[in-house]
């Protein structure tokens, strides 16, 4: 059963029912001790939240934790573990909130605390994802946490204290029913204040069959299919490639049609006995559009490469964009041909 003690501290007198400051602040926190507070606070003790962070900060005394749950944009109430001295800067409670029976740790409701704890910010009116700071005569609002959670499908959170979501903090995940992970496993928060998953659950789905395709030049002999569309196809024959001119870095795309997190990109080399150890070289690019200032790098192969080889190169960043581009990159100019190129991704 809940045990709700409510606290009166009158600068440097406190009235208690059974428990003291004591219980909150450390023996040597003279400032926790002794804040400057004229309204009540309420603490329930051997209970906290678990999934409910919006920040988690370590090595801070509980009148900081109030503190900056008072700066921080839809702060509802807070965790302490005394032990630890770590809090938990909570957001509005939802049912994927856990209220959770811990020894040594206490929650309370921000809303029984006097806002003048923090000065200024105590009218702040920061959104969503932001924290007040006092900057000279000013307050001004910053990014301090990611909004909601982030794509983890077929995974489960695997932290001790449930999830947070600081600035620049990464969350382990660990995929359920034995389902083979794909990158590292976790999600973070990144600066810009939106989450970033490391990791995908699963292999996807084809998402490059018949879709449009292009490449830089086209050279073909009679009897050949040699069109960009050949690499996706879905047809591994002799005859049915695409291929360049000699260049030094001819290269291949295929549009998606959509954004999606690329997983793997599956490369069928040529066929014909007499040309596969022409791929000595290829990167693959994950794009917005051609125009390469704006990608990001899924993998490289390192050959020569041998006639009919599978190349499967794993995207372990898990780019995002709907233009994937194969570069073969060569010394002296060289023709570039595939069979096939099976991009897997998911939305």
């Amino acid at each position: 059963m809940k045990e709700v003690t409510s606290l009166l501290i009158l600068q440097n007198v406190m009235l208690t029912c059974s428990w003291s400051l004591d219980d909150v602040c450390d023996a040597d926190d003279i400032k926790c001790q002794n804040p400057q507070m004229l309204t009540p606070g309420e603490i329930t003790y051997e209970q906290c939240y678990r999934n409910a962070a919006l920040r988690r900060l370590l090595q801070v005394s509980f009148l900081t934790c109030l503190k900056e749950c008072m700066k921080t944009s839809t702060c509802s109430n807070v965790s302490y573990r005394r032990d630890w001295k770590m809090c938990d800067i909570n957001g509005k409670i939802n049912p994927e909130v856990e209220l959770v029976q811990e020894h040594g740790c206490f929650s309370s409701n921000i809303s029984s605390w006097s806002k003048k704890l923090v000065g200024k910010c105590a009218t702040h009116n920061c959104a969503e994802g932001y924290k007040c700071v006092v900057k000279g005569e000013e307050i001004t609002c910053e990014i301090a946490y990611c909004i909601g959670r982030p794509f983890a499908a077929n995974a489960e959170l695997d932290e001790p204290f449930g999830l947070s979501r600081d600035l620049g903090h990464g969350m382990k995940y660990v995929c359920t029913n034995r389902i083979q992970m794909i990158g590292k496993p976790f999600a973070v928060c990144r600066q810009t204040g939106k989450w970033k998953s490391m990791f995908i659950c699963g292999e996807g789905s084809l998402v490059s069959h018949h879709k449009t395709a292009g490449q830089s030049t086209i050279h073909c002999a009679n009897g050949y299919l040699c069109e960009p569309e050949a690499g996706v196809d879905g047809i591994k024959q002799l005859t049915n490639i695409f291929h360049t001119d000699l260049e030094l870095e001819p290269f291949w795309w295929v549009n998606l049609g959509q954004v999606y997190t690329v997983l793997k990109v599956v490369s069928t080399n040529r066929m014909h006995s007499c040309c596969g150890n022409r791929l000595r070289k290829m990167l693959i690019h994950v794009e917005e559009n051609l125009d390469t200032s704006n990608t990001e790098l899924c993998g490289q192969f390192i050959g020569p490469a041998v006639s009919g080889q599978v190349i499967v190169t794993p995207c372990n960043t898990l780019p995002k964009g709907h233009l994937v581009k194969l570069t073969s990159v060569n010394t002296v100019p060289t023709v570039f041909h595939l069979t096939e190129v099976e991009v897997y991704g998911i939305e």
